[in-house]
């Protein structure tokens, strides 16, 4: 059998390892995304009680203001992270999206590779495809690479 199709799977592989992190890193921007809202749910609770408790409890104004202070200041970097995660998120979905085309665009070229070989070889009478079959499916690819080709240049316009 030929290795010629081989040609282009370490960059396929490449583009999978990259799929797979970028997937990761989502599912971790995810989970820390949850932890902040329950950290800020429970902030804004105990925000909620030390004013209550600034009414009816025995504590000094200026102790309960300091603890809200600390209240107030975790919930400024509770924002602040979840600022930053949107960031990383937005990135690493534009990213994947971009990776995701790149890899349909490298396994159709391989596709077409295989096919183009296989139209400039001999008539082989077992061969499943029709010369005719060959050159549509071709066209196909072509065409599927064009249309994926210009949908990545599009997000990457976006992007830049």
């Amino acid at each position: 059998m030929s290795h010629q199709g081989d040609s282009p799977a370490p960059a396929l592989k490449k583009i999978d390892i990259t799929i797979a992190r970028l997937r990761l890193l989502l599912a971790d921007v995810t989970a820390r995304e949850r932890a902040l809202e329950d950290q800020r749910r429970t902030a804004h609770e105990q925000r909620n009680k030390l004013i209550t408790f600034s009414i009816y409890g025995d504590a000094t104004l200026d102790s309960v203001l300091a603890m809200l202070a600390d209240v107030e200041e975790r919930l400024a970097h509770a924002d602040a992270t979840g600022k930053s995660l949107t960031a990383l998120r937005k990135r690493a979905e534009d990213e994947l999206e971009s990776l995701q085309l790149t890899k349909g665009i490298e396994e159709a070229k391989v596709l077409m590779q295989e096919l183009q070989a296989k139209q400039a070889a001999p008539v082989d009478a077992a061969d499943a495809l029709s010369a005719a079959e060959i050159q549509a499916e071709i066209a196909r690819l072509q065409t599927l690479i064009n249309e994926a080709s210009e949908r990545a240049a599009k997000s990457i316009g976006r992007r830049g």
